[in-house]
């Protein structure tokens, strides 16, 4: 009698073992299919001066300064140095720059202002980066959904 409960006993445990062991590999199973499937809500949003730009399709983002010049033409400023900057201001005192930032087909108008001095472009110059550099950590971040612009 006690023999054969023992071996009931053997049986029992080898079988609870085997459940057990069965039941923790499901469970890591489904465990690691619910990590994996992180979903995040592509619609961003980018908010400047109560204007409202949908950015989720967007495939390019660039940057635009330019000068708009008295007789209608525009130069680009980009890159410039600070003589090169200088001499236009000097030339076309007080020089409208426009700023701009392209998305796509769409135009926003960051800046546009009228510098006297070469240290009103380069306080405009900060600026405007500062806004490039959130524009790019905003769309890089997948969790993000929306910026605001100042």
């Amino acid at each position: 009698m006690f023999e054969n409960n023992s071996q009931i006993r053997k049986s029992g445990l080898a079988n609870a073992r085997f459940l057990f062991t069965f039941l923790m590999a499901v469970g890591l199973v489904f465990m690691a299919a619910c990590g994996s499937t992180k979903v995040y809500n592509t619609d961003k949003t980018m908010v400047y001066k109560g204007d409202i730009y949908n950015m989720s399709n967007v495939q390019r983002i660039g940057t635009r300064v330019e000068a708009n010049l008295p007789n209608g033409d525009t130069k680009n400023m980009k890159g410039m140095d600070k003589k090169a900057v200088e001499a236009l201001i000097k030339e076309y005192k007080p020089l409208m720059v426009s700023q701009l930032v392209e998305m796509d087909s769409q135009e926003m108008v960051y800046q546009r202002r009228k510098v006297s001095k070469y240290s009103e472009y380069s306080s405009m110059m900060k600026s405007f980066d500062r806004a490039a550099n959130d524009i790019s950590n905003f769309m890089a971040n997948k969790k993000s959904t929306q910026l605001k612009l100042k």
